[in-house]
């Protein structure tokens, strides 16, 4: 009977083949989770103008802003005005936040302001005057600004040591990232007592349209690189 040879298997060969074919695997897979991690963290991730209804994110889409108002009175209190004005500005979050905090330029865009002065500034808090002109009368505030660069904020309220014909009034600019060439910006109102009676259709119609519009002018102001004037 002939013999019969079989060949040997080299089993550390075989052995290093199967270790990198495990690995090898293991790499796609991981990979492919990564992959599908980032695609799912992208889907959840909320945007900025997600707080909107789909009407007022296609008006902000057209350029145009959105404006939201509340007002609160009491029987023995005067009308208090609550409001926000939302606008998409084209430029990054950095360079409107940049822009905005250069506050004396305010009179260039900031409807009814004629005068707008920085009178001291301590680390995150500055104290500004402003005049503004309301036609008949023009109105004197003294404002403290809390700047928080981190959260693209400032907040301000009243100075009740300054120059105010205004009893109290207090509110925020914020600027949020939508993506790196757009910038939500929003300004509100948070409370304004004008210290006397004001009937509320007139403090709503003035807070309305001078929200709406500064919010507007500022878009034009930071697009046009601080060329556009009121």
């Amino acid at each position: 009977m002939a013999e019969i040879r079989t060949g040997g298997m080299n089993t550390g060969k075989s052995f290093s083949y199967l270790v990198a074919g495990i690995f090898l695997v293991w790499s796609v897979c991981l990979q492919s989770a990564e992959k599908s991690g980032a695609s799912s963290q992208a889907q959840t991730q909320k945007s900025a103008l997600d707080r909107f209804s789909p009407e007022q994110r296609q008006q902000l889409l057209k350029g145009d802003a959105v404006f939201e108002s509340k007002l609160i009175s009491g029987p023995d209190s005067p009308t208090q005005g609550i409001g926000a004005a939302s606008v998409l500005i084209n430029a990054p979050i950095d360079q409107c936040f940049k822009m905005f905090l250069n506050f004396e330029k305010q009179s260039q865009y900031f409807p009814r302001i004629t005068v707008c002065k920085v009178l001291s500034s301590s680390g995150n808090r500055v104290r500004i005057y402003k005049e503004m002109d309301y036609g008949i009368m023009a109105f004197k505030y003294t404002h403290f600004l809390i700047v928080d660069p981190a959260d693209h904020r400032v907040d301000f309220v009243t100075d009740p040591d300054g120059v105010n014909d205004v009893k109290y009034s207090q509110g925020y600019f914020k600027f949020e990232k939508v993506d790196e060439t757009r910038t939500l910006f929003s300004y509100g109102m948070v409370k304004f007592d004008a210290g006397i009676k004001i009937p509320g259709f007139i403090l709503d119609y003035i807070s309305s349209k001078d929200l709406r519009v500064m919010a507007l002018n500022l878009k034009k102001w930071i697009e046009s690189q601080g060329k556009w004037e009121k």
